[in-house]
């Protein structure tokens, strides 16, 4: 549990006001480890790039968190992202997209922060508005494929 709520702080940061639902998260059976690579792969299916693997299992060990896997992706097109940025400059701290993906037992848990969030600091930029919603569904279209992921031969 403990695990699960550093996720939601990490995640969520900054999220609090901007959406009642601010997450989207799953659950896989599958091992964190392969969850990954396929989660990697999915990823690319969706016509996105990754931008970085980032390991935090070390990080969250200083606040005496203790996991075996702990991944965030960083993901996005590169197109997209270069002109939501130079449209709202603020947003940097959102982009690219991420999920993180945390061992808990024998499976693991998926989370990313719902990118219809930020949609209310933008009230006058509906293409935004439909970009967002985009991303939400395609994060949520690969998050229930790793949901139904059978665990690895």
């Amino acid at each position: 549990m403990r695990k699960l709520l550093a996720i939601l702080l990490i995640v969520g940061v900054g999220f609090a006001s901007a959406s009642e639902r601010n997450l989207v998260m799953v659950r896989s059976p599958a091992r964190a480890a392969h969850v990954m690579d396929v989660l990697k792969e999915t990823i690319l299916e969706y016509g996105y790039q990754v931008a970085h693997t980032q390991r935090c299992d070390g990080g969250m060990a200083e606040f005496h968190y203790k996991s075996d896997f702990y991944r965030v992706v960083f993901f996005g097109k590169v197109k997209e992202v270069r002109e939501v940025l130079k449209r709202h400059p603020e947003m940097s701290p959102y982009l690219p997209l991420k999920i993180a993906v945390v061992a808990e037992k024998d499976a693991t848990v998926l989370a990313a922060v719902d990118p219809r969030a930020l949609a209310p600091m933008f009230p006058d930029d509906a293409e935004l508005h439909v970009l967002l919603a985009r991303w939400y569904n395609d994060i949520d279209a690969m998050l229930e494929e790793l949901r139904e992921l059978k665990k690895a031969p």
